[in-house]
């Protein structure tokens, strides 16, 4: 059918298939790499909460050392009495350096400890006092001390009180107040302060050592005024502000979109402090060996993909050989061939399939032998009971009388008409052959010639050109008669003059062409399309019953491809050409 593509059932099954393959094989290979990646970032979120709160734990175990001192020193009665009368004797002293310095040397990130009055003096310094006070760092320790008698106050990163050494530290407040008992001073008021000042990379390395997952892990240590205490890495402001705006907010898990990179920050709140402690990482450093897994898992994909479009299209092939072989033998049976089967050696549906049309096309070439075979016996039945109808010997012995008498009395043309209407009649009352020679088909049209031309006298002429070849050929008996006598009707006879008929017979490529020609008027369009249909009709009118019976004979016969061809044109006459094959009798 034009305009329709034609996709075969193999093509269609292995499309079918290696499309759901791929999809599937996609689906699975996508959904397992993004499973698996949402599981390894769910289990890094889980180890870096679990990080800042080991950090968190660490922060109040140093921290809680250095409240647990200044709660012990505001308490010390050394302490006490250095702040009220400004200086103690040599052993006190003694004592006071022995307990800072057991202090400093468990606690390796102290920078310094000073203890001051409350008139600013600096009563005592653990290290010998370097440079200038800082005032500016100074007022900032009395106002936390005044603000926050009896808690410790965290100041954060800043400038040392008498260092010039430029580094900055990280200094804790803590009052140190009078006791009730004491005589001297008012109960309730502070006697002087506790300044402790940390050195921030010693102290960052006791918090944050041993707590980073990822190579490029950013730790750190905010105090209440959003500066760094401790940091793994140095780290922009601006950044660090953007990430306490959100964990302001309430938010302690969060993904922040920063100069083009994703990152995960973890945040946690000290309550002892006040600090916060954050933890950053790029989403890229959680699962660095992602895009070595994406090729692993197309490459697997890929190769199941490949593997099963292998066994695709050898199933398909296995299920359809079976159908091609079945469609070619239709094509065959199509053409006529009734003798053809399919082998099959399984029991499924196609085997059952392909059994049943093997017993359609036996039974079909059954019936098709009965059938032509009843039509050939029903033709010779009627030919002979049309032989039967006439007795042979009254016929031959009236018509020998009758020619005897014309001879006697000199009437030799009448005799000559005589004798062949007795071959004529001889020709089709004897014999039971169904097939005869060309040769004796020529005989008993010559005869029947003579006859015509006794009655038609000089108005008809016959040229008979027949290849010696040709004449030994077998065809059916009495073809031609019924064409030559609808030429000497249609065509010679309506002419005043008369006409001419040709028979021409040959060998053409081992099949036997007869043509019958004659001069008369022919026919139009119109009438030689009339004529081909009651030729080559189921039913025919009585001017075409003699053609129409020669053609059907001649496919009963030979089958399709052989018979009756007419071509006409007007005032040019008629051709009819008769198509046999070139089949010789058994003495040839």
């Amino acid at each position: 059918m034009q305009g329709v593509s034609f996709i075969t059932l193999r093509k269609k099954l292995i499309l079918a298939f290696t499309v759901l393959i791929v999809v599937l094989g996609f689906c699975i290979g996508y959904f397992s790499y993004r499973d698996a990646k949402e599981i390894v970032y769910s289990n890094k979120k889980s180890e870096m909460a679990d990080t800042i709160n080991r950090i968190d734990i660490n922060i109040n175990t140093w921290v809680l050392q250095v409240i647990r001192l200044a709660e012990n020193t505001s308490h010390n009665q050394t302490v006490l009495e250095l702040l009220e009368a400004g200086s103690v004797t040599e052993r006190q002293w003694d004592y006071i350096d022995e307990w800072f310095g057991n202090f400093a040397g468990v606690f390796i990130a102290v920078s310094d400890i000073h203890i001051i009055d409350m008139d600013r003096q600096i009563r005592y310094s653990y290290l010998p006092q370097e440079g200038k006070v800082d005032q500016e760092r100074l007022d900032e320790c009395v106002q936390a001390a005044q603000s926050r008698r009896d808690r410790e106050t965290w100041l954060g990163i800043g400038r040392p009180l008498c260092q010039d050494s430029g580094e900055n530290v990280v200094t804790m407040v803590r009052a140190v107040n009078v006791p009730d008992t004491d005589e001297g001073l008012t109960t309730g008021q502070a006697a002087g302060m506790l300044v402790i000042e940390l050195n921030p990379d010693v102290f960052s390395n006791l918090l944050l050592s041993s707590h980073s997952m990822f190579p490029n892990q950013y730790t750190l240590i905010a105090d209440q005024n959003g500066d760094i205490v401790s940091t793994n890495k140095n780290l922009e402001h601006v950044w660090l502000t953007e990430i306490e705006r959100t964990f302001n907010q309430g938010i302690r898990k969060f993904e922040l979109h920063w100069e083009g990179k994703d990152y995960y920050v973890c945040g946690q709140y000290n309550g002892v402090t006040g600090w916060k402690t954050f933890s950053i990482v790029s989403l890229n450093d959680f699962f660095p060996q992602a895009r070595e897994l994406q090729r692993e898992v197309f490459t697997l994909v890929l190769a199941a993909v490949l593997l099963a479009a292998i066994v695709i299209f050898l199933i398909s092939y296995t299920f359809t050989r079976p159908i091609g072989n079945l469609m070619n033998a239709m094509k065959k049976v199509e053409e006529g061939d009734f003798g053809i089967q399919v082998d099959h050696g399984s029991l499924d549906e196609i085997g059952r399939l392909t059994a049943s049309f093997n017993f359609m096309v036996r039974r079909i070439d059954h019936l098709v032998k009965e059938v032509y075979q009843e039509k050939i016996a029903q033709k010779n039945a009627e030919l002979e009971a049309l032989q039967s109808q006439i007795n042979p010997h009254f016929l031959y012995n009236t018509l020998d009388s009758i020619n005897w008498m014309l001879i006697d009395i000199g009437a030799d043309d009448i005799s000559d008409v005589v004798v062949s209407l007795g071959d004529i009649l001889k020709y089709s009352i004897h014999g039971k052959d169904v097939l005869v020679s060309l040769d004796e088909e020529i005989q008993y049209i010559e005869s029947y010639l003579c006859i015509q031309k006794n009655r038609l006298e000089e108005r008809l002429t016959a040229t008979l050109k027949i290849q010696d070849e040709a004449r030994g050929c077998l065809v059916p008996k009495l073809i031609l008669q019924p064409i030559i006598e609808n030429a000497i009707l249609h065509g010679v006879e309506p002419q005043k003059d008369g006409g001419e008929i040709r028979i021409t017979a040959w060998i053409e490529e081992h099949d036997l062409r007869v043509k019958i020609q004659d001069n008369g008027n022919g026919m139009d369009e119109d009438e030689l399309k009339r004529c081909r249909s009651l030729i080559y009709g189921e039913t025919g009118g009585k001017d075409s019953i003699g053609m129409r019976n020669v053609h059907r004979r001649l496919l009963l016969h030979y089958g399709e491809g052989y018979g009756i061809t007419i071509e006409s044109r007007l005032h040019e006459g008629t051709t009819v050409n008769l198509l046999l094959p070139g089949s010789k009798k058994m003495s040839d």
